[in-house]
């Protein structure tokens, strides 16, 4: 049985508050190539690679989860509150709720010491593919929407998938490369992006599976 598209829809444009957080704003092409494994552990794959023109690695993370795709899509909340599972998430809200595939949310995200705390602005736009049984998350910054506050704005590109495998399985990938601007050390942040990550997925796994 496919995902019921109008309920997907919804819940998968929820998944915009992911906004993956602490990865992304170069250009990420959609293909396959040059990502490197970095860690593979309880059903979580976290892939790594360089970007042109950012010192910053981009992160891809898929993940497995035994549980119903609509299940799975609805921990990523509406946008208007950080999802439990994300661990950098300091908050979120709503600025502009376009469409039903569409909006801008604000994001706040509780960087490790020393680096100071961030912010970005982003544009979420959905697609379902009735093809694939999935529904893809577009993510793009858009820091012109809303002025700066008391944070060094970040700039962010990438994408989430939720894909339907069967009628209790589903598998959720994001892909994202992140500009924290200001001075974060470049080997701290690569450093980090393999274990946020990791722990992220894992823990948006036993929560769905729970």
């Amino acid at each position: 049985m496919p995902i019921e598209r109008p309920r997907m829809r919804r819940l998968a444009l929820l998944a915009a508050a992911l906004l993956a957080a602490a990865h992304g704003a170069g250009a990420i092409a959609g293909d396959a190539q040059g990502w490197q494994l970095a860690s593979e552990q309880e059903r979580v794959a976290v892939y790594t690679r360089a970007v042109a023109d950012s010192e910053y690695l981009a992160v891809k993370a898929t993940v497995r989860i035994d549980a119903p795709a609509l299940q799975v899509a609805a921990l990523m909340g509406d946008g208007s509150e950080c999802m439990a599972w994300r661990d950098m998430c300091r908050s979120t809200r709503v600025l502009d709720a376009v469409s039903a595939d569409e909006r801008y949310v604000y994001m706040v995200l509780d960087l490790p010491w020393p680096l100071a705390d961030r912010d970005l602005v982003i544009h979420s736009r959905t697609e379902h593919d009735p093809a694939s049984d999935s529904a893809t998350i577009h993510l793009n910054s858009a820091s012109s929407r809303y002025p700066q506050q008391d944070y060094v704005r970040a700039e962010t590109r990438g994408r989430f998938v939720i894909r339907k495998l069967d009628e209790h399985a589903t598998e959720f990938t994001y892909i994202m490369h992140t500009e924290l601007g200001g001075n974060a050390p470049v080997g701290m942040v690569n450093g980090r992006l393999t274990q946020t990550a990791r722990d992220d997925l894992q823990r948006l796994r036993a929560m769905a599976e729970g």
